[in-house]
């Protein structure tokens, strides 16, 4: 016998159990109804106890972010003044140079004038 006349008595004998090729190939298909299969056992594993405390809520949450926000707000302030100290700081200590120049400058001044003045007196 043929492949041909195999296929063919095949289809036939499809078609007298009432049943067609099509249906027998996608009852083949189709997986048998069974019973649920079992859940997977997950293995058992010694893992160390972690001491997080996961019993946080969002209250907990948000409270820490807000002392979070208000301590950086802090910060800043502390920046902003330690900042403008070293500014404070600097111009005082220019302030003080130009004291210092300016004090000296009088001093020799003064010192010109009274010598100026003795040699007046000196000469008269």
């Amino acid at each position: 016998m043929s492949a041909s006349e195999a296929r063919t008595s095949t289809e036939l004998q499809y078609t007298r159990s009432g049943e067609s090729y099509g249906r027998e190939h996608q009852a083949a298909a189709e997986p048998p109804h069974s019973a649920p299969l079992p859940e997977p056992k997950l293995p058992d594993l010694d893992l160390p106890q972690s001491e997080l405390d996961l019993t946080m809520t969002f209250d907990s949450i948000f409270a820490e972010m807000a002392a979070s926000k208000a301590a950086e707000q802090e910060h800043n302030k502390v920046q902003k003044r330690a900042s403008n100290v070293l500014k404070l700081s600097q111009e005082n200590e220019t302030l003080k140079e130009q004291l210092r120049a300016m004090t000296e400058r009088l001093e020799a001044a003064e010192r010109k004038q009274r010598e100026l003045e003795e040699r007046k007196h000196a000469t008269s």
